[in-house]
């Protein structure tokens, strides 16, 4: 809340603010194997994905206080693709630090490829919200 309330401060009269930050669900990992999509289980948070909600709430808040006025909102899927399991895993080390991929994934990809044939990507599918807030001066 204390962060909404200094971009208040900082936007100019009738300023707008957008924000986006993921849903808070632990997002799926498909692989794709000739066109189709299987999934292959849910990544997981450290934090259990606490400061999606908190997010929410605060943005709630702002809107309840009069600072701010809900102009838009919506969802759209921020997709993460990588040529296999191991390097999806890297890229979240080096870019997630909170981001954990159960050992099961990639046991399932094992079997799903063996089972199926060779995996042709495989994709991080997070769902996202994006909000539109218009500052409301004082009169």
């Amino acid at each position: 809340m204390h962060a909404l309330e200094t971009l208040h401060a900082l936007l100019e009269p009738d300023g707008c603010l957008i924000d986006l930050h993921p849903s808070g669900q632990p997002p799926p990992i498909e692989a794709w194997i000739a066109g189709l999509p299987h999934l292959l289980g849910y990544m997981q948070e450290t934090d259990d994905f606490i400061e999606y909600a908190q997010a929410a709430t605060a943005l709630a808040e702002i809107i309840q206080s009069g600072l701010f006025e809900l102009e838009r909102q919506g969802a759209f899927m921020f997709v993460t693709r990588a040529d296999s399991v191991e390097e999806l895993h890297a890229f979240l080390n080096e870019n997630w630090s909170d981001a954990v991929l159960p050992a099961e994934i990639e046991i399932q990809a094992d079997r799903l490829s063996l089972s199926t044939g060779p995996i042709a990507s495989v994709q991080l599918c997070q769902q996202v919200h994006i909000t539109r807030l218009r500052k409301i001066s004082p009169v």
